[in-house]
């Protein structure tokens, strides 16, 4: 599951722009216009008898050429998070919620381009494997009229 839901943060950036190219390991040599996606922390927790919540950070980080670049896809991605709230989980009907997000400032690589680094915590909750009861195999009811 959490890799669908790694893809599936990336196909909601992906939404934002299409012809960016997008990483979930850190190029030795990141090229401009370049998101990367990875997972930083996996924790969860009981919820209920039937279900856990399960708490999940990813770093976001975009190369660009220049800050105002980085500085306006972050801004951009941040206010579509904070408009939608939740991001769909790819062929499922269900969606990731997003807690927090933020970003830094842009800094230089040292490969003359600028880096912003995003962090989004979110939350999902998956449904506890039931065991299956045993099926009643006959009803029967009897009326005592008897007082």
């Amino acid at each position: 599951m959490v890799v669908n839901e790694l893809q599936s943060v990336e196909t909601f950036i992906r939404g934002l722009y299409p012809s960016t190219t997008y990483k979930q390991t850190v190029p030795k040599k990141p090229a401009a216009d370049t998101f990367v996606i990875r997972l930083l922390t996996d924790g969860r927790a009981n919820e209920t008898h039937t279900s856990i919540r399960v708490e999940r950070t990813y770093q976001i980080v975009y190369y660009g050429s220049a800050p105002s670049d980085v500085l306006t896809k972050m801004d951009t991605l941040s206010r579509a998070i904070y408009q939608t709230e939740q991001i769909p989980i790819n062929a499922s009907a269900r969606f990731i919620r997003v807690g927090a997000f933020s970003y830094s400032a842009p800094f230089q690589t040292e490969g003359d381009l600028y880096a912003c680094i995003g962090v989004m915590e979110t939350h999902v909750r998956e449904e506890r494997t039931q065991v299956a009861s045993p099926l009643i195999g006959e009803v029967r009811t009897e009326i005592n009229t008897q007082i």
